[in-house]
């Protein structure tokens, strides 16, 4: 292959759908968003449920916390990072997941976790949905196909005695993938970052607005 430069992961392509004009700064000029103070707390979640689910990976017990509420095995042994190589496209889509279940039918669902302030609502943040849809679609390309289903387990706090254990609360949400969609988002991203004209601002970044009014100072 003759151009493998343009390698994207499922959180650029949110970027992509957030705001164009600052994907392709990012990648094509190498212009980011100014960093920001990022909470700590989801990271250190991260690394204790990562241990924890661990402790039950390769038996055929799923982890007290979620037991019973999903089915199936944890995947065993999990894929470090899956990657898809688009040869007409000349690019990769690659991504990590935060685990995956084994449904014993050859079939398999990509899992994330997601540490919260308060229970999630209702829908699905638009978000987490691409980001469900692009890992479902990089397990059916490296041969785990699904049944185009994912979950989300949300990690969130709840009012109770604090000096007995911080209560936290648990909520599983099952996501009802499109890898199809996935796909044709990665395509367009790949399609706009090989195009020389840079894309209008969204109307709703605020990042490109303030660009806009610190340009419009008067000196």
């Amino acid at each position: 292959m003759e151009d493998k430069g343009i390698k994207l992961s499922p959180s650029s392509l949110n970027l992509f759908v957030e705001c164009p004009r600052c994907f392709w700064l990012k990648h094509n000029k190498g212009i980011g968003r100014p960093d920001s103070i990022f909470p700590s707390l989801p990271g250190g979640m991260d690394r204790v449920l990562k241990v924890y689910f661990d402790e039950y990976r390769g038996t055929e017990s799923l982890p007290p916390i979620v037991e019973g509420r999903l089915t199936g095995k944890l995947m065993n042994p999990l894929p470090k990072t899956l990657t898809f190589v688009d040869d007409d496209l000349r690019a990769i889509l690659s991504g990590k997941l935060d685990d995956a279940l084994d449904f014993g039918d050859g079939t398999y669902a990509p899992v994330d976790h997601k540490t919260r302030g308060s229970a999630p609502k209702e829908d699905i943040l638009w978000m987490y949905q691409l980001q469900m849809d692009a890992y479902d679609f990089l397990m059916d390309k490296n041969k785990f196909p699904t049944k185009n289903e994912a979950y989300l387990v949300y990690y969130h706090p709840t009012p109770g005695k604090l000096h007995e254990n911080f209560p936290f609360e648990v909520t599983i949400k099952p996501v009802k993938t499109n890898p199809e969609h996935a796909y044709k988002v990665f395509s367009d991203a790949v399609h706009l970052l090989r195009s020389d004209e840079m894309p209008v601002p969204a109307k709703t970044c605020s990042f490109c607005a303030w660009a806009r009014t610190m340009n419009n100072l008067d000196d």
